[in-house]
């Protein structure tokens, strides 16, 4: 490991403390995200850790440095691939938000962890994946590559997944994201190919930063409980949205306002209600493309902006936000049934209006839907 590199680890491992410390406190913390976010920083830690002990004791003269030169590299080998395993976890949270779905895969991540740590033991005498000759120098066995293409493997279909299921993710979480894997990869490719620089951990530790990043941003601009934008972060897109605004483009937005939500918080608990607002925002996602704009306007009511600025198309998108409602109500999978009243309109640059008028607006219209509503099912 050259000085430079050494210099680098420990930034690294400064910047990671930092980190950690800094979002052990959140009031978020309990989430699954967080769980997995800290377990991922925590697993950084301790590889870097690892991995600059294993370069000390490399080539020191005494039969104690060479065990502990093999034993810190048994460790390095062994323990290699839970931050990759460990992606693939809170990429797959990251797309569908269940956390059975992260249990699901954990099963199957720890059977290859189990085969890895079998082969890494079996190195140990045949030098597979690695070996410390007796001049206690550490060489790359004849199958290093095989313990590369694991952790490469895992990588690559963490991004695989994520962008297959990118129909399902935000916009801007899918850009983050996206972007998270990139200082990763470059870190991993330069250790591999030039032997004696040791910046996977470099690349693993940039990429954390781009998560912790995009948490606090999100965390100014985002709704805590839906995962989508705030009425701050709205107030200030709708204003952008209409200072752009002209004649040729304009855009549209949608007010739904969840009907019989506190009938649903009274019978089940707010929880359950908590629920039900997780599964409105989910249905409307469905409903439109990845880069609409989705932010909670209140208590239950959500406010979508898009770019349409056709009246059809408009109707279409409503049409489709209230069929997935129907199907969702239809496959009982909940103790609730979901009802949207709905108010939508395109705004337009010649009516002047400021955003506070356009929302009474759209208000309007949504609470004449709401009137609508309750005659035809109370008839």
């Amino acid at each position: 490991m050259t000085l430079k590199t050494l210099d680098a680890n420990t930034v690294s491992l400064i910047i990671l403390v930092f980190i950690f410390l800094n979002i052990r406190s959140s009031s978020e913390n309990i989430s699954m995200q967080y769980k997995l976010f800290k377990a991922m920083i925590l697993a950084n830690i301790g590889m870097i850790i690892i991995d600059a002990f294993a370069w000390k004791f490399n080539g020191l003269k005494g039969s104690m440095n060479l065990t502990l030169n093999t034993g810190f590299n048994f460790l390095l080998y062994v323990l290699e691939p839970i931050p990759p395993s460990l992606s693939v976890l809170y990429t797959s949270y990251h797309v569908f938000s269940s956390d059975v779905k992260v249990k699901e895969k954990q099963k199957v991540l720890m059977v290859f962890f189990l085969l890895n740590l079998m082969i890494c033991i079996i190195s140990l005498f045949t030098g597979s994946f690695f070996y410390v000759d007796p001049n206690n120098i550490y060489h790359r066995g004849p199958y290093f590559a095989l313990h590369v293409a694991y952790c490469y493997g895992l990588l690559i279909y963490s991004l695989m997944y994520l962008i297959k299921h990118k129909q399902y993710i935000e916009k801007r979480k899918y850009i983050s994201m996206i972007a998270y894997f990139i200082p990763m990869a470059i870190g991993t490719t330069i250790q591999v190919l030039f032997y004696g620089y040791s910046l996977n951990w470099v690349g693993m530790m940039l990429s954390l930063l781009i998560i912790y990043f995009n948490i606090q941003n999100r965390g100014i601009n985002t709704d805590y409980l839906t995962g989508i934008y705030n009425r701050r972060q709205l107030d200030e897109y709708i204003r952008e949205r209409i200072r752009n605004s002209t004649e040729n483009k304009s855009f549209s937005a949608i007010l739904l306002d969840l009907n019989e939500f506190k009938s649903i918080n009274d019978r089940f608990g707010h929880k359950i209600g908590d629920e039900a607002l997780k599964d409105s925002v989910e249905i409307i996602r469905r409903s439109l493309n990845t880069d609409d704009f989705i932010a909670r306007f209140g208590g239950d009511e959500f406010v979508i902006i898009t770019d349409i600025y056709n009246g059809q198309t408009l109707d279409k998108v409503v049409n489709r936000i209230r069929k997935n409602v129907e199907n969702f109500n239809v496959s009982n999978i909940k103790p609730y049934n979901l009802n949207f009243s709905i108010g939508y309109d395109i705004y337009s640059c010649n009516s002047k209006m400021e955003a506070d008028e356009f929302f009474k607006h759209i208000d309007m219209l949504m609470y004449e839907n709401k009137k609508i509503s309750y005659i035809e099912n109370h008839d």
